[in-house]
This record gives structure tokens, sequence and C-alpha cells, in this order.
């Protein structure tokens, strides 16, 4: 089991693929043989280390900037949803709203006024 020494961090830029596998990476760190401690960390509070940014960003603390999400469950089961996303203070996703939700999930027209394909009648609408 890899454990403290070298700290680990995930970080994503990609607006879609990276952020809805963002807690699989940790998950799967846990299968290579991360201990869940330091893949948890490597979430959090890892990043902000490297950077020096600690006492600034990284952990849920008085005095912090933080930016958070609400989980249905455990963070390295694939079953878990995120339920709620906060940032600077303001709930800006909330899966119990259905814009939101369709928005989670996908599926037809969730961006009206967007063009698709329907596989159905080859055409495009």
């Amino acid at each position: 089991m890899v454990d403290a020494g070298v700290l680990v961090a995930f970080h994503s830029d990609d607006w879609i693929t990276d952020a809805r596998l963002f807690l699989r990476m940790a998950a799967l760190g846990v299968r290579a043989g991360l201990s869940r401690k330091v893949a948890l960390e490597a979430l959090t509070i890892n990043g902000a280390k490297m950077l020096e940014l600690e006492t600034q960003v990284g952990s849920l603390e008085k005095g912090k900037s933080a930016d958070f999400i609400i989980l249905s469950g455990d963070p390295l089961s694939v079953y878990t949803h995120v339920e709620q996303t906060w940032i600077d203070g303001k709930k800006e996703f909330d899966r119990s709203d259905e814009g939101d939700y369709k928005y989670a999930t996908g599926g037809f027209n969730v961006y009206p006024g967007h063009d698709h394909i329907d596989c159905f009648d080859g055409g495009s609408h």
C-alpha cells in the first residue's frame, strides 16, 4: 500500500470529462494501492499543499476560501451522486432541482436550442 512521504493530488481542468470522473480517479488510486486517507487528501488538501496554499484553500475551515460538494454517499463509490455544489458560498447545483437533475443526467433536449442528431430517423433538428 502506497502511503505518506510523497504528496499525491488529483486535478481537473476539463469541465466535463475529468470533472465527472474526478472522484473515480481517487477510487482507482485506492485500487492501485493508495490508502483511502491519502486518496481523499489527494482530492482536497494535497493540491493546496503542493502550491503552498493550504492556509487559504484545500479544507473546510473558518477563514479559508472553499467550494465544496455534498454527496449522496461514499465519495469513492460509483453509486454516489453529487447532490449539491457550493461555490463562493452560493449553491450552484442542486440535484433535487429538475433543471439541475437534467443537466447532471443528460438525455434528450437537455440543452434547448442546440441541434442534435436523432439516431432513429437520421435527421438533424
